[in-house]
């Protein structure tokens, strides 16, 4: 009988020493962090710069890919080929779709929106009073959550590294994956390889376009450096995403010297390769084909106007 009082004692003690809380912890289970879930949220409502962003989240845990389109209202493309990643379902890494930024300026069919040249104001300050800014300061928000961006655009006949006609040479902007650098050092020592990625995914895409003349190449703007060529672009959105913030940064081009279901088909392929090569896994990457895009108009994009336009 002692020692069945012993054991009583003992059960009432231990609770009394280790405290009432420590009971109920060892007891409870951890909870876990709940998993994000895909949505879709729009900005500025009802008012002539809304626009929606497309967070679409993976089951496993992976680098984030930025999809931004519509920069520039009259590169239809862009936000064509964009809006066919709204509804994608990534299995690794996640990725934010923004395909119609710059709403003034796709409903008006213009390059410009309410501030100008939107792809040249991401070197602002946050308190500038341009009427775009607010629009520029969430899209850096978006950058920030980011490991890889990519600014989607239309661009005028060819680029190519060396001259091979007035079509198609190094003052050009289509079919090309525009870089500003193509090593930036960070100060840790660590280097992010741009052009590494740019040629990769530039092999990628082009092992799935047959015409050769719509094969896309590397363009290295230096944009950074003094004799550069580029220096209005030091304000672009690719700019700021690797110098500001460090991140691996493409401009996608397509040629506007084609149909537009030819450029959303073009487009696609480059977006497919570089989510490829990001290392993101989705459940299904859209129709590279453009018998996909038969919905579009299969006549020639038709320019605004013929100047120069540079991404």
């Amino acid at each position: 009988m002692g020692h069945f009082w012993r054991v009583c004692l003992l059960a009432v003690a231990v609770p009394l020493l280790v405290g009432p809380g420590s009971f109920c912890l060892a007891s409870e289970k951890v909870q876990a962090q709940p998993e994000p879930e895909s949505h879709t949220k729009t900005y500025f409502s009802k008012s002539r710069q809304e626009f929606a962003v497309h967070y679409r989240y993976g089951s496993e845990a992976g680098p984030t890919l930025l999809i931004v389109a519509g920069i520039h209202g009259d590169e239809a493309g862009g936000y064509l080929a964009a809006e066919r990643y709204t509804h994608i379902n990534p299995v690794k890494g996640n990725l934010i779709v923004v395909p119609r930024l710059n709403r003034a300026a796709i409903n008006a069919r213009r390059r410009h929106g309410l501030g100008g040249d939107m792809n040249r104001l991401f070197n602002l300050p946050a308190s500038s009073r341009n009427p775009d800014i607010r629009v520029v300061n969430l899209v850096k928000q978006l950058i920030r959550q980011s490991d890889y961006v990519l600014n989607l655009h239309q661009g005028y006949d060819f680029y190519n590294p060396r001259w091979i006609s007035k079509t198609r040479n190094p003052t050009k902007w289509g079919q090309c994956n525009v870089i500003d650098t193509a090593t930036y050092h960070l100060p840790s020592g660590r280097k992010l390889e741009l052009g590494q990625y740019a040629t990769q995914v530039v092999h990628r895409a082009n092992r799935s376009i047959e015409n050769g003349d719509y094969h896309f190449e590397v363009n290295n703007t230096n944009t950074a450096v003094k004799w550069t060529r580029h220096r209005e672009q030091r304000g672009s959105l690719t700019y700021y995403s690797l110098y500001n913030q460090q991140k691996i940064a493409v401009g996608l081009e397509v040629t506007k010297n084609c149909s537009l279901a030819e450029a959303v088909s073009y487009l696609t392929i480059a977006i497919n390769a570089a989510i490829e090569e990001a290392g993101i896994q989705v459940d299904s990457l859209p129709s590279e084909s453009v018998q996909a895009m038969a919905h579009l108009a299969e006549a020639k994009v038709k320019p605004i106007s013929r100047a120069k336009r540079k991404g």
